[in-house]
């Protein structure tokens, strides 16, 4: 039950830590040029939902990769 509840944490802050970058990573995209001129708030929603996104399948990733990786500890 310990080690279910230490996954659980891992996975929460490597998925804000990906969120995180991936905000910082969305900011260097200009899409303002995309979005219609006045929306400003939509083009931050835009970039928020993006973030998470982005975030969340870069941290999905990870997170699969360490527990497949530790599954391969079973093959030996």
């Amino acid at each position: 039950m310990f080690q279910l509840d230490v996954h659980a944490i891992i996975s929460i802050i490597i998925y804000l830590i990906a969120i995180g970058l991936a905000f910082q990573a969305m900011k260097a995209v200009q899409l303002e040029k995309i979005v219609r001129k006045g929306r400003i708030f939509e083009t931050q929603l835009l970039y928020l939902f993006g973030a998470i996104a982005l975030g969340f399948l870069v941290g999905n990733f990870v997170i699969t990769f360490i527990d497949t990786s530790m599954q391969l500890s079973n093959l030996f």
